[in-house]
């Protein structure tokens, strides 16, 4: 599915007036890509993936889908949270079947499909690595479990495009690296479009086919880079000097629109001074 946004903003009020969470923002998503939104908190790129599900109203501008306009959520859309959102009281295959705002619909739904949806269910379930688990209850889970079930409730509608907003954010980094192999995978099998958002700069090289750079608040797009080589879900890819190169400059470009936009690299240096003052008193204390 072929995604189109075109001159998007976002502003809202607060007790000190409006806000401008993000500027007008235009790129378009090819079918298929897996597109990494990376930047600092509070930059507006989770704002604009809730715009882009349909969660949240633009201030300005528009989302094309195939040339459709987003004016909601839709089923050729799964998303995928931050924060674990699992129902409680519903078993793991329960969870992945009945996804969200279809899960109250069951009644007017038939047999058939009903079987469908549970049959794709435990085909992914399978796949995750979770069907010895699906009559646990989240609670019972490791928080790697719990998101691979949030993503396979995603996926149980066939989406065409996947949204997913720092799902790996709160995982340890051996679990995140296995989620993030896993993930690879799984969208390449399912030949879909992913949209994910990050702040972590070596997940989005390591997972994007392209990575949009945003800057602080007003969230604006401050580099667009294709990832040159083959991504695949080996982690030693991640040792690899082109791998590096990569990630120190898309480091400098975050460092250098920060440091631009609130002075951030003369704290540092200033920081560093009071630092070097310090050590340079305290060895001729010493003296």
């Amino acid at each position: 599915m072929k995604i189109e946004v075109k001159d998007i903003s976002r502003t809202y009020k607060s007790k000190s007036g409006e806000v401008q969470a993000l500027s007008p923002t235009s790129f378009t998503i090819e079918e298929g890509e897996f597109v990494c939104l990376l930047g600092p908190s509070g930059c507006g790129k989770s704002t604009l993936l809730f715009i882009l599900a349909g969660l949240q109203d633009a201030s300005g501008g528009e989302i094309l889908l195939d040339d459709a306009p987003v004016v909601g959520p839709g089923r050729e859309r799964g998303l995928v949270f931050q924060r674990y959102t699992l129902y409680p009281w519903l078993t793991v295959r329960e969870n992945a079947a009945f996804s969200n705002h279809l899960q109250a619909n069951t009644k007017g739904k038939s047999v058939g499909e009903l079987f469908d949806r549970i049959s794709r269910a435990d085909y992914l379930l399978n796949l995750t690595g979770l069907e010895q688990f699906a009559s646990s209850y989240p609670a019972e889970l490791s928080g790697g479990m719990q998101q691979r079930v949030a993503i396979v409730r995603a996926l149980v509608n066939k989406p065409r495009v996947l949204l997913m907003d720092e799902p790996f954010g709160a995982l340890d980094s051996q679990t995140r690296e296995e989620m993030q192999q896993m993930l690879l995978l799984l969208a390449k099998h399912e030949k879909i479009t992913v949209v994910f958002v990050t702040h972590d700069v070596e997940e989005a090289i390591f997972l994007g086919s392209r990575v949009l750079v945003f800057s602080r608040r007003p969230g604006r797009i401050i580099r667009d880079e294709k990832i040159p080589f083959q991504n695949s879900a080996d982690l030693q890819s991640k040792l690899t000097p082109e791998f590096y190169k990569l990630k120190r400059e898309l480091l400098d470009t975050l460092h250098q629109a920060s440091g631009q936009e609130d002075g951030e690299s003369n704290r540092i240096a200033m920081l560093q001074n009071l630092v070097a003052s310090s050590e340079n008193q305290g060895i001729q204390d010493k003296q």
